[in-house]
């Protein structure tokens, strides 16, 4: 891993399409190798033949499981779920303009506009689906949800959060839509939370035409 001198910079944070609709199974056998010890990532390159493609193309061997692989967890989850093109080569970014923009760096002390929309938007109901899926997208794959880092903190200042399937990404677009929810009155931006949902809808949007899911990640 990378060492960097990255004080005082507030990191980007990205919405990368994504294909895969495993995420969650890939995250759990990773996970319950470095706490248990069973390797079975050959189970799911079985089952997703992929997978097995997708480290093919960068000189990876399965033949070993995970125990073959020098890659962290982060890095080979990056490389498993991420849309590509039939030539291998990254899919279009769901946004080129000022939505992923607004999103990458918000104004906050973090510099995350999804966290920030965690603490500042009001559920209709606590701990409803629209905050499952917010948390999931942004604290999924962090030591929040798995108490480690291992599956977020990768290669070259990398920090994968979470995700959303495609069938999440429609469901917190409809979510999102309903305006079921209410706004923290102390939030510390006027209308901050409006502008992170105006914008993030459009991505969601986007995902939602081209059939993909979301992979969030921030990277300095």
């Amino acid at each position: 891993m990378d060492l960097q001198d990255t004080g005082g910079i507030t990191p980007f944070h990205t919405f990368d399409p994504m294909q895969c609709s495993s995420a969650a199974e890939l995250a759990n056998i990773l996970n319950d190798f470095r706490i248990e010890g069973g390797d079975r990532l050959n189970e799911y390159s079985n089952a997703y033949p992929d997978f097995t493609d997708r480290l093919d193309a960068q000189g990876i061997s399965l033949s070993n499981g995970r125990v073959g692989i020098e890659w962290d967890d982060a890095t080979i989850l990056f490389i498993a779920l991420r849309a590509i093109q039939k030539d291998g080569s990254p899919a279009e970014p769901l946004d080129r303009g000022i939505s992923m923009e607004r999103l990458g760096r918000f104004p906050s002390e973090d510099g995350n506009a999804i966290g920030y929309l965690r603490e500042n938007l009001i559920p209709e109901n606590e701990g409803d689906l629209g905050c499952q899926l917010l948390t999931q997208l942004d604290g999924g794959f962090r030591s929040e949800t798995r108490g480690h880092d291992h599956l977020s903190i990768g290669f070259g200042g990398m920090k994968l959060h979470g995700w959303l399937t495609f069938e999440e990404v429609v469901s917190l677009r409809t979510y999102l839509q309903k305006s079921v929810w209410k706004v923290n009155q102390n939030e510390p931006f006027d209308g901050g939370v409006r502008d992170v949902v105006r914008h993030f809808l459009i991505i969601l949007k986007i995902a939602e035409k081209r059939n993909y899911g979301i992979l969030m990640r921030s990277h300095y």
